[in-house]
């Protein structure tokens, strides 16, 4: 779609640099791609936006809400339609999605936005594939501050979420989702350089006997990158086999 990607260092993760659209007008002349190849990365929706029009662009379509605002994100969707089902004949038990919805400490355009905007677009390409394969689990990593639109992302067919321990803090968690919303608990990535291995082991500690519940519903995800020293991922892993075996 004419995004420019960069990143920091070779290897890892890119984000875009180089948004496509400027103006309104742009959007009125956006093509959808015409691959179907099934292919649906990271910031598959609400990030998709963001990364065509930039940021500023972006949160002033949302606070003006006028009409270029929902052709861009029908644009969006529709191309997002045809690669959701280009899929279909392939998917097993379980399917992966990954669209970051928070910032820090809320969702940038708010929960209602939000909700009249995104999530009819989650319902519908979540819908696609329940009604292929009603069987099928839907799983959706999505970073930032999101746990007031979890419930949300429940009524639109998701079955687990991977939301991370720091930007929605663990009371938010333990109240929105113990015994009401399995999620793969993102430890705090951004405690893993910084802490000691006794408060590593006591993160992982906290968060596995507050959320744990013998029916299950509880997953724990690490991220280690170079940042992080050795001994530190030594007693976060060490930290995670031992909590594999709780039952309180």
């Amino acid at each position: 779609m004419g995004c420019v990607w960069s990143n920091c260092k070779e290897g890892m993760e890119s984000i875009v640099t180089g948004h496509p659209i400027k103006s309104e007008e742009d959007i009125f002349n956006l093509r959808i791609p015409p691959n179907r190849d099934g292919r649906l990365p990271h910031g598959f929706m609400y990030l998709r936006l963001l990364d065509l029009c930039g940021f500023e662009l972006a949160m002033t379509l949302f606070a003006e809400e006028n009409e270029a605002l929902q052709v861009l994100i029908d644009k969006v969707l529709e191309y997002n339609v045809y690669q959701v089902e280009a899929i279909l004949p392939r998917i097993g038990d379980i399917v992966y999605f990954g669209d970051d919805n928070g910032m820090q400490r809320g969702l940038a355009i708010g929960p209602e936005r939000w909700r009249k905007y995104i999530k009819p677009c989650y319902a519908k390409l979540y819908g696609i594939v329940k009604q292929y394969k009603p069987d099928t689990l839907v799983y959706m990593h999505t970073d930032g501050c999101i746990w007031e639109i979890m419930p949300d992302l429940v009524e639109c067919g998701v079955d687990m979420i991977n939301p991370q321990f720091s930007a929605n803090g663990l009371d938010n968690l333990v109240r929105v989702c113990r015994g009401r919303i399995p999620i793969t608990l993102d430890l705090d990535r951004q405690l893993f350089p910084l802490a000691t291995p006794s408060q590593l082991h006591d993160h992982v500690a906290e968060c596995v006997e507050s959320l744990y519940l013998p029916e299950g519903g509880l997953g724990l995800n690490v991220e280690l990158n170079y940042e992080i020293p050795l001994n530190n991922m030594a007693a976060i892993l060490d930290a995670v086999e031992e909590y594999r075996f709780y039952k309180g």
